[in-house]
C-alpha cells in the first residue's frame, strides 16, 4: 500500500502565509470578474444573469455569460434544448465540441445542464432563463461555469452554452450547428467571460 502522505506541522509562519494567500486570492478574483467573486448573479450590459455555482476557490474558475434573442417562442426554444440533450442517447445528436454528455440538471432557471467535458476529466455547469420578449421572440440568458480553479478555457465555456440553441446559420469553417425539432436565428448576442475565457465558434464545431 502505498504510503500517507504525511501533514507538516502548523506554525505561526504557516498561517501568516496562508492569510497573505487568501488576500491575494480575493484580490485577484476582484480584478478578474467584471462583476466581482460572487458567481450567483452577473450582468450583460445591464442585464442581470443568474449563473451556476462553482466549487473552484474564491470562484476563481473560467465560465460565460451569453445573451441573446431568439427568433422563436420560448417553449420551441426549451424544447429544443431538451431534444439535443435527450438525442444523444439514440445517436440522433452529439455535441459538435469534441462529443461532451450533457445531463438535465435542477441548478435554477427555466433548463439547466452540466457537461461532461469529451475526455471524461472536467464536468461544467450552465443554466438558462428564458424570457418571453414583442413579437414572439425570446430572451436567452445563458451562464457557464466550470468547477475547478483556471484561468483560460479554449472557448469551452461559451460552447456549452452555444451548443444548446445555436441553428442552422451559425457556422464556421464549412461547419454549422444541426438543430432537431427548431431550427431558428438568434440576434443582439453579447458575451461577458469570467477569467480569461474566450468566444470561438469555430472551436465549437470541431466534429
Amino acid at each position: 500500500a502505498p504510503a500517507a502522505r504525511s501533514c507538516p506541522t502548523t506554525t505561526n509562519t504557516h498561517l501568516h502565509i496562508v492569510a497573505v494567500m487568501l488576500a491575494l486570492a480575493t484580490a485577484s478574483s476582484a480584478w478578474w470578474f467584471p462583476s466581482g467573486a460572487s458567481t450567483r448573479d452577473a450582468t450583460v450590459d445591464g442585464i442581470d444573469l443568474a449563473c451556476p455555482d462553482t466549487s473552484a476557490p474564491f470562484g476563481l474558475a473560467c465560465g460565460m455569460k451569453v445573451v441573446a434573442t431568439a427568433k422563436a417562442s420560448c417553449s420551441d426554444v426549451l424544447e429544443e434544448m431538451h431534444a439535443r440533450v435527450d438525442g444523444q442517447a439514440d445517436g440522433s445528436w452529439h455535441d459538435p465540441h469534441n462529443r461532451g454528455t450533457y445531463a438535465v440538471k435542477k441548478y435554477g432557471g427555466s433548463f439547466s445542464t452540466s457537461r461532461l467535458t469529451g475526455d471524461g476529466k472536467f464536468t461544467d455547469k450552465q443554466l438558462f432563463t428564458l424570457t418571453r420578449t414583442g413579437s414572439g421572440s425570446c430572451q436567452i440568458q445563458a451562464c457557464s461555469r466550470s468547477q475547478v480553479p483556471s484561468g483560460l478555457d479554449a472557448g469551452t465555456n461559451y460552447c456549452n452554452l452555444k451548443m444548446l440553441f445555436c441553428g442552422s446559420h451559425d457556422c464556421a469553417g464549412g461547419r454549422c450547428c444541426k438543430p432537431l425539432k427548431h431550427d431558428f436565428t438568434t440576434a443582439g448576442e453579447q458575451t461577458e467571460k469570467f477569467m480569461q475565457s474566450s468566444v470561438d465558434l469555430g472551436v465549437c464545431l470541431k466534429v
